[in-house]
């Protein structure tokens, strides 16, 4: 399928820019576009409705100076509707932003943005070509923190410049000058998408506002690190992180060998029905009988009756205040101690680092 490029503008009293941007890519770079969004405020969309009542903002609507462009130069009008599909405005339940201020907004505007991207993003025919020349300035860190997570190679994050005369003027150059003293720049920027999606494997991440993407990425990279791996001994019955390690009771450490053993056979979530199951005991006599002695068991209650919830919310306790004391950055533990997704009456349990976190000492 034939690719779609995409303009995506952030917009706030000047909407020239989308303009001049499109003058860039289409006249000057020959590039065709296909679809143009802006993402604005409340009073921004009015403006590029030619609508609003301030003395400095212009009169004429957007959608009609786009028009106008395309066919003073001959290029095919991109879709663009004076609708909330095209003119895409941060809301808060019934009430739109007026505008990007308190710190409130600032953490609203963001997600919408984030959203937006997230979704065309999904369409691999989409070639995204982002512009932050216009709106605040809070609102161009938003479009390209935005791209940074989401953005594939083929997506572009772009700054229009031009000359300080020729600003806010007009919609577009009109003359060769005004034409040459326009100029588009592409920004390099780092895209993470491949690490969040493919490495870290985490589908519900990019589900998620963007706060919450902020607050999750920054834990997930602290443990990208080579280093920052948990080595399982066996023998020495020890886990071990960067230059720290504690040595457990055998019981003990193979409760959490069970969990990291599970999730490499593809068994993510484990319910305190199943550990209680005699298959999850057979499991740990199967563990005992490779690794340790057995006749240090056969006293237990387990080694007859199985485990009970009991002993499952005391070893996980315990396991969980070692992995605390092993690890002292709480974003780092978080991943590695055995976490609780709460569902009434159907809890799981699960370690949330991937397997390659994990190394295995035998």
């Amino acid at each position: 399928m034939k690719n779609k490029n995409i303009l995506v503008c952030v917009s706030g009293l000047t909407p020239q820019i989308v303009t001049e941007t499109l003058f860039c890519l289409a006249v000057q770079k020959k590039v065709k576009v296909d679809e143009i969004y802006v993402l604005t405020t409340q009073r921004g969309r009015n403006v590029v409705l030619g609508k609003d009542e301030h003395h400095a903002t212009p009169k004429s609507p957007l959608k009609k100076e786009i028009n106008e462009l395309c066919k003073k130069h001959k290029i095919k009008k991109p879709l663009f509707e004076e609708n909330d599909v095209h003119i895409i405005v941060a809301k808060e339940e019934s009430l739109e932003l007026s505008d990007i201020r308190s710190d409130k907004d600032n953490i609203l505007f963001p997600n919408k943005v984030c959203e937006f991207i997230r979704q065309k993003t999904s369409d691999p025919n989409n070639v995204l070509y982002c512009s932050i020349t216009g709106g605040r300035k809070s609102m161009s860190v938003h479009i390209a923190n935005a791209l940074s997570l989401f953005a594939r190679e083929k997506d572009k994050l772009l700054h229009v410049l031009t000359k300080e005369e020729h600003e806010f003027k007009g919609f577009y150059p009109v003359n060769k000058q005004q034409a040459k003293d326009l100029e588009l720049a592409e920004l390099p920027f780092v895209r993470i998408r491949s690490l969040l999606t493919a490495e870290l494997k985490m589908p519900d991440l990019l589900k998620s506002n963007f706060d919450e993407i902020v607050k999750t990425t920054q834990a997930q990279l602290k443990i990208l690190t080579p280093q920052n791996k948990m080595i399982l001994d066996i023998e020495r019955r020890e886990l071990r992180f960067a230059n720290n390690y504690i040595s457990l009771e055998p019981m003990l450490f193979l409760f959490y060998y069970f969990f990291v053993d599970s999730k490499e056979r593809g068994k993510e979530n484990i319910s305190v029905y199943e550990f209680i199951s005699f298959d999850t005991k057979n499991r740990f006599l199967e563990y005992f009988a490779t690794y340790y002695p057995t006749r240090h068991i056969k006293n237990q209650k387990w080694f007859e009756k199985g485990f009970s919830k009991e002993d499952f919310r005391v070893k996980r306790s315990k396991i969980n205040s070692v992995i605390s004391e092993l690890i002292d950055d709480p974003d780092i533990s978080s991943f590695f101690i055995i976490d609780v997704n709460r569902k009434y009456g159907e809890s799981t349990y699960h370690i949330k680092a991937v397997t390659e976190r994990f190394k295995i000492k035998f």
